[in-house]
Formats: structure tokens, sequence, C-alpha cells
């Protein structure tokens, strides 16, 4: 495994990371006082092992993005695919119910409610399209 000796794969790796874990802690409520919360129960268990496994495979699809990018090997569709599954994966850890008022500003509370029934496909959605990219982007033996 190549990749793992590469600043190409962990650089990218650790700062998506950092970003992602940074987003979701505020996305979630664990920032405190420090940023204004959004208004939602707090997590369950599978939100955060939810959570979890997403930041982690998101930042390896980043760091393996970046390190087949600098091979000239990435393949079509695997960043895309990457790419929709983090917005998605953003979309299933919102609490439609509990965002009503304060998105019904942009004019898109409709839609979410519409998606509530819906978040628990979504998040087996959002995770096999991680793991198919995953998979792609995942450097073969020469």
């Amino acid at each position: 495994m190549t990749f793992l000796q590469s600043k190409n794969f962990w650089r990218p790796f650790s700062i998506s990371a950092v970003l992602l874990s940074t987003f979701f802690a505020w996305e979630l409520g664990y920032m405190g006082d420090l940023l204004p919360r959004l208004s939602r129960p707090s997590p369950t268990q599978f939100e955060l092992i939810y959570t979890c496994v997403l930041i982690l495979i998101l930042s390896l699809d980043a760091g393996l993005v970046f390190f087949r990018l600098k091979l000239g090997t990435c393949p079509v569709g695997a960043k895309r695919a990457s790419t929709i599954a983090g917005s998605l994966g953003v979309v299933t850890l919102l609490c439609p119910a509990c965002l009503l008022i304060p998105i019904s500003l942009f004019g898109i509370s409709l839609s979410l409610t519409f998606l509530a029934p819906f978040l628990p496909l979504l998040r087996v959605i959002v995770m096999f399209l991680l793991v198919v990219s995953t998979l792609m982007l995942w450097p073969k033996k020469s």
C-alpha cells in the first residue's frame, strides 16, 4: 500500500478529517457556545456512529482522490460520487422537523419535510455510494 506512505494521501486525508469533524460537530451541536447552534434534539448513538463512519470514509476518499490525481489515474465518476455522497450525508444528519422555521427562510423547508420518512434510506444510499467510490479509488497492484 504505497498510498499510505505518500504525503499526497495524508495531507488531504488529514485536512478533510479535521474540517469534516468540525462541521459535523457544529451540525450535531457539540461546538458549545462558540457558534450558533442548530435547533435539533441531541444526537442518538446511531447518528454519532454514522457521523464517525461518514467522516472516516469521506476523508479516505479525499486522500485517495488526491493520490490518484497525482498519479493521473483517477477513475471517471469516483470524485463526483464522493461529492454527492458527502452532500447527502450532510442532509441526512439534519432533522427536518427541527429545521422547519430557520430553513423556511431559504425556501427549502417543504422539501426537507418530504425527506423525513426517507432519511434511513438516504443514509444507506450515502454509505453505498461512499463504499463504491472507495473501491473505485483504491489503488490496484500493477
